[in-house]
């Protein structure tokens, strides 16, 4: 199989034309992989999604774990409903526990996603706010992400 890099949503029917899938699901894949591709921050936080999916177990030293599939799987699910926006004030790095924390440039902000669950806290007027074990959902994860920028 060849990879090929492509920006145009023909080029992308193209290929998806080749799938054994309903013309609505090649429609909607082919507008969102063509917006994946031409919208810079969305494009880099899947690229770092692959750098994180290709870290190990003691990555960091030891005591650190590879990422959990199930963590990388989240933050692609988190993705696939969000806008291009939702991730200029964001910076995606791994963690030592096996999950993944996702660190805002402009507010003093960290969230943390794990399997089933995530955490966070925002230092706002000299006080440290958050929660922690928050049932995971991509839409309540993203709603969160929206709340702190």
């Amino acid at each position: 199989m060849t990879a090929y890099s492509t920006n145009s949503y023909a080029d992308v029917m193209c290929l998806l034309h080749t799938m054994p899938i309903t013309p609505e699901v090649k429609e909607r894949v082919g507008r969102r992989l063509v917006k994946e591709v031409s919208e810079p921050a969305l494009a880099n936080a899947f690229v770092k999604i692959d750098e994180l999916s290709k870290l190990e177990d003691g990555w960091a030293g030891d005591g650190s774990y590879a990422i959990s599939r199930k963590v990388l799987d989240n933050l692609k699910r988190v993705l696939l409903i969000s806008e291009n926006e939702d991730w200029a004030d964001w910076m995606i790095g791994p963690d030592v526990n096996a999950t993944i924390g996702l660190q805002s440039k402009k507010n003093r902000a960290m969230i943390s996603l794990g399997a089933d669950e995530y955490s966070y806290f925002v230092r706002k007027n000299g006080n440290r706010i958050g929660d922690s074990h928050i049932k995971f959902t991509p839409e309540s994860f993203l709603n969160l992400m929206h709340e702190i920028a």
